[in-house]
């Protein structure tokens, strides 16, 4: 049966804390029946970069139906524009979600409950111990940004700590960084310069801070703890590379994740929501301090540098960033992939998922995916899945009870995901982020080398292009349509032409007959395209043009079918209502909402052609409306010698009921039409068109064309010239 899956967002998974957060929340889910979903960056980078806005696609997974819960570990992200697209994204979810961390400005809107470690309580804690066990009373507090609430808290702490004991609290020992090694090297160039006086001892808000702070008094030759003790809030594995070894208070994230897990059942069940009390954290001893050091830590600390010595190595030796590169087609890319995945350790297995036409500029926007594991083990065959599909996965891997999903992309273009999963509550580290930029890279070496082998086919026809017409195909389109800049002036449109729609004459059989009327088509196509609009043959009876312009969608989409309707050739083999033409703004909509749209309101319309159709008369009243069309000034003779020879209101009223547009309207709007063809493709004068066109006082032409068209002829060419 399957397990409801609770989804977990964080900046980069692999990271020291969020690895402690995720065990207790994956342990905790486990053990009340839950799967858990994590998604997780590449990057997730410090300052805001346009190439890796795209990173954050992944986290679109969060809109899953099979997702039941979600925790988001806010203070993760580390740069301001991702904290704020993370923000928007979750104001769309519609299922419980909870935050572990800090409460940060750009979440301030979402009202879901925050869970984290008691930050005064531990500072107070940390501030005693200098106070309880060395004495000092002279000690300076170095917090984090003075914007962020997590750093007053700190500051609280330590506040609380010199009261307690009688000591003044001076605001001008409180000093602000920025949680990294910056400002605690900025603090000890200010001591050590004589700026500030040496304290006793220096607190710092992070162990980041602590040793920026430990590095420049070792550079400048100030022995610690014997000149000055420094400790730190928080703990990472990372103590070990810095002298002397750092003494902290390493906060019980794995307490804290297994905590917000709790939390975020409760409200799932509707059970009473407990009074969250968080675990306080444990002192580590180094030797910044003269308390004795915890050998234990000392030694798990050694085996971590070794394991990632070990993981560097891998890396650094490894040849498949160059096999990737050398792959000749997916297959290839694929086999590499699995020879590959013994670096990853300790997982239960790993799908690719790619979009189906992930090579495309904006495949981002498709939900339908192909997918393969990539264990050598097991089946390698593609299988179909949504996107949003989470659950197959598991349904897929029975005893996994974690998968990751990290995006796989290029630049700004996203190819899908891989997704790894766990039998137990683990984490890759840091070398599948680098063995997954690998991945990537081959994928887009791959996609650059197929369009290179198009580029040099000798037939000079690429997978873009149709062969047929000489148009973009709906590739070439889709990719060509990215390309576009939306917000340019004049506004771009879509125009889509669909033919056959009652073709009368024309089996499907009869292929050399079907070329000649889709060339004809493409004429007409090439014609309303003129030199600056752009073209694609999509499928076998559709053609989509993207065009700049002044005029209106329903202008062009009508300027577009005058061109057709004037081809005659086209007109005589499969009549006059065998196409359909619509036109929509492009706005910023996708390429695939565009061409949804547009056949939405062709099938529509198709409906309604449909229904006129009924008459029994039908096939000789389409036959006579082709001829006028054809040869339109042949309508200024009498209704009575073009009509059959019975009763003529009869035969007016079978035509309107079969057209939805009166006998005398239509003979107007056929001459209109071919008014308007000259106007867009030829310089003749308006006297000339109106003679063309049948009509023999010009002045007559022009009142009767400005009616119709709803603009003067003259206008109607200058905003419609091909």
């Amino acid at each position: 049966m399957s397990r409801p899956l609770i989804a977990v967002l964080a900046g980069i998974a692999s990271s020291f804390a969020e690895q402690e957060l995720l065990k207790g929340i994956i342990t905790e889910n486990q053990k009340n029946g839950y799967s858990t979903v994590v998604l997780s960056g590449l990057y997730n980078a410090v300052n805001e970069h346009a190439d890796l806005e795209c990173e954050r696609r992944i986290y679109e997974l969060v809109y899953s139906g099979d997702i039941k819960g979600v925790i988001v570990f806010c203070e993760s992200f580390v740069d301001v524009g991702a904290r704020s697209s993370i923000a928007s994204l979750l104001k769309k979810v519609k299922v419980p979600i909870v935050n572990v961390g800090s409460q940060l400005e750009e979440f301030s809107e979402l009202t879901f409950p925050r869970f984290d470690t008691d930050e005064v309580g531990e500072l107070e804690s940390l501030t005693d111990h200098l106070i309880d066990v060395h004495g000092f009373t002279d000690i300076v507090m170095l917090t984090g940004p003075e914007e962020f609430e997590t750093s007053h808290l700190r500051v609280q702490g330590y506040r609380r700590s010199l009261l307690k004991h009688g000591i003044d609290f001076k605001p001008e020992k409180v000093v602000f960084g920025d949680f990294w090694m910056t400002s605690g090297e900025a603090l000890a160039d200010s001591i050590i310069k004589g700026k500030r006086p040496f304290p006793q001892a220096l607190i710092c808000g992070n162990d980041n801070m602590a040793y920026g702070l430990l590095g420049r008094f070792s550079e400048a030759g100030i022995k610690v703890p014997e000149q000055v003790t420094g400790i730190a809030y928080e703990y990472s594995y990372r103590r070990m590379y810095f002298s002397p070894s750092l003494t902290c208070l390493r906060r019980d994230r794995e307490a804290l994740g297994a905590s917000a897990a709790r939390q975020l059942r409760c409200r799932l069940t509707g059970e009473l929501v407990p009074e969250f009390i968080p675990k306080r954290g444990d002192m580590v001893f180094g030797a910044s301090c003269s308390c004795p050091t915890n050998i234990g830590y000392s030694l798990a600390e050694q085996r971590f540098a070794a394991e990632r010595l070990n993981d560097y190595d891998l890396n650094l030796f490894s040849t498949m960033d160059h096999n990737m590169t050398l792959c000749r087609d997916m297959k290839e890319v694929i086999d590499n992939i699995c020879e590959y995945q013994w670096m990853i350790r300790n997982k239960s297995s790993m799908y690719l998922r790619l979009f189906e036409e992930w090579y495309e500029p904006d495949a981002g926007s498709e939900t339908h995916m192909q997918s393969r594991c990539v264990v050598p083990w097991r089946d390698n065959s593609v299988f179909e899945n949504n996107r949003f599909d989470l659950q197959g996965l598991f349904d897929r891997e029975e005893d996994a009870v974690v998968c990751y999903f990290t995006p796989v992309f290029s630049g700004t273009d996203m190819f899908g995901d891989m997704a790894v999963l766990y039998n137990s509550p683990d984490c890759y580290d840091d070398l599948f982020r680098h063995w997954l930029k690998s991945v990537s890279i081959g994928l887009e070496f791959m996609r650059l080398k197929n369009d290179f082998h198009y580029l040099l086919s000798f037939e000079g026809i690429s997978e873009y292009s149709d062969s047929l017409t000489g148009f973009f195909n709906s590739r070439g389109l889709k990719r060509e349509y990215a390309t576009r800049e939306w917000q340019e002036d004049p506004p771009l449109y879509c125009v889509m032409l669909k033919l056959f729609l009652f073709s009368r004459s024309l089996r499907e059989e009869v292929v050399s007959r079907k070329i000649e009327v889709l060339l004809t088509a493409s004429r007409a196509v090439r014609r309303f395209c003129g030199d600056t609009a752009i073209a694609g043959h999509i499928s076998d009876d559709t053609f989509v043009c993207f065009v700049r312009s002044r005029a209106s969608a329903e202008q062009l989409s009508d300027l577009l079918s005058v061109m057709l309707l004037c081809e005659n050739n086209y007109i005589d083999r499969v009549g006059r209502d065998s196409f359909d033409c619509v036109g929509i703004p492009c706005g910023n909509s996708s390429y695939s909402s565009l061409l949804s749209q547009c056949e939405e309101m062709i099938d529509t319309e198709f409906r309604q052609l449909k229904k006129n159709r009924l008459s029994s008369r039908y096939p000789e009243l389409a036959k006579f409306r082709d001829r006028i069309y054809a040869s339109p000034e042949i309508t200024f003779t009498k209704d009575r010698e073009l009509l059959p020879e019975e009763d003529l209101e009869k035969y007016r009223v079978r035509y309107k009921k079969c057209f939805g547009v009166t006998f005398h309207q239509d003979c107007i709007a056929a001459r209109i039409t071919r008014a308007k063809y000259y106007l867009a493709t030829t310089d003749l004068e308006l006297a000339e068109i109106s003679e063309k066109c049948g009509y023999f006082d010009h002045k007559y032409f022009q009142r009767q064309f400005a009616a119709t068209a709803g603009l003067p002829a003259l206008q109607y060419r200058m905003l419609l010239r091909r």
